[in-house]
């Protein structure tokens, strides 16, 4: 499939063709679903729960859906009160601040099926749906180093471009690190300047990071901050930039000023897990890894710009893009 700035790319089945649709047989008890993070109103919590409302619309499973708030003392309760009588076939989990009281009730409750979203844990009871966001990075950064430089018309020229993490974790230093191989695989001298806002839940720390970086002449920040990375959007549209927004389609959030997204498609990742556990593949321990080949991670550039990128530009991402999907483009990590 090609990359389009009219749409995003369609994500393929992340596991073994399933049936187009699934059905609960009437002698059959509904799967029960939990799921449970502070960020289901944010975000990459949206799309997830877009994917469990799916699952109850079509395929008729029963949802809880747990908002832990911000108590970390009481994290693991909230864990061992959804663990503790074996009611729930699938528990989806997202937040890394959530990661020890997850550990401690999967090991208490080994039987239990936890599926933890956006990562991979030490843990060997856990099933993991890990997005290969150094993939979708890397055509960020790609695309970055292909429009600085003053030479597309609407993007000043610049030899820099920026980049924003919440915190300095290894899920955000993925991103990072992609979009650092996407410049130099173009390799017209262009070079990213990356700064950390230590937190994921302070607009107002994104806005002046990312005021910094366009006062300095960046044309494009990246971020991947959360809700931090919403206040670099708002800098962008402010400072006459340009951003990249994460995760879920941020082209509306400052238009004009929203250059693309970086999609991971957590709503169609959780989707397919469900409707396989009822077509008889049932979700066990160990990792899916969803990239660039399946189409769960995905470069959307937004519809109002997308007359302002060469045809050149769009050819050249393309073939960035089947590379990486066919292999023949390394994405590396641990840089």
């Amino acid at each position: 499939m090609k990359l389009s700035t009219a749409r995003s790319l369609s994500l393929v089945a992340l596991m073994a063709a399933l049936p187009a649709t699934t059905a609960l047989s009437q002698d059959k008890e509904p799967l029960k679903v939990a799921a449970i993070s502070g960020y289901f109103s944010q975000g990459f919590g949206i799309s997830i729960v877009e994917g469990l409302n799916r699952a109850v619309d079509e395929l008729g499973v029963e949802l809880k859906i747990v908002d832990t708030g911000n108590r970390a003392l009481d994290y693991e309760e909230q864990f061992n009160n959804l663990a503790e009588d074996g009611e729930y076939d699938l528990i989806f989990v997202m937040g890394w601040e959530l990661v020890d009281a997850l550990t401690k009730t999967s090991d208490s409750h080994p039987d239990q099926r936890f599926i933890f979203i956006d990562g991979v844990l030490e843990s060997e009871n856990m099933t993991y749906i890990d997005f290969l966001e150094e993939e979708g990075s890397f055509l960020v950064g790609a695309l970055a180093a292909e429009l600085a430089g003053g030479k597309v018309d609407g993007f000043d020229s610049s030899t820099e471009v920026g980049f924003i993490g919440g915190r300095d974790i290894p899920v955000i230093q993925n991103f990072r690190m992609g979009m650092q191989q996407g410049i130099e695989y173009v390799d017209n001298g262009t070079e990213l300047a990356a700064v950390f806002a230590g937190t994921f839940d302070d607009p107002a720390k994104g806005a002046e990071l990312a005021m910094t970086l366009f006062d300095q002449g960046m044309p494009i920040v990246y971020q991947a901050a959360g809700p931090t990375g919403e206040g670099v959007l708002q800098a962008a549209a402010q400072s006459d930039g340009f951003a990249v927004g994460v995760d879920i389609d941020q082209c509306p959030s400052a238009p004009g000023h929203m250059l693309a997204s970086m999609l991971k498609r957590a709503d169609i990742a959780v989707y397919d897990l469900i409707e396989g556990q009822l077509a008889g593949n049932p979700v066990v321990p160990g990792t899916v890894r969803v990239g660039v080949a399946t189409g769960g991670v995905e470069l959307k550039i937004c519809d109002d710009i997308a007359d302002k990128i060469p045809a050149s530009v769009i050819d050249a991402m393309e073939k960035v893009r089947s590379g990486i999907a066919d292999g023949s483009i390394k994405v590396e990590l641990g840089q």
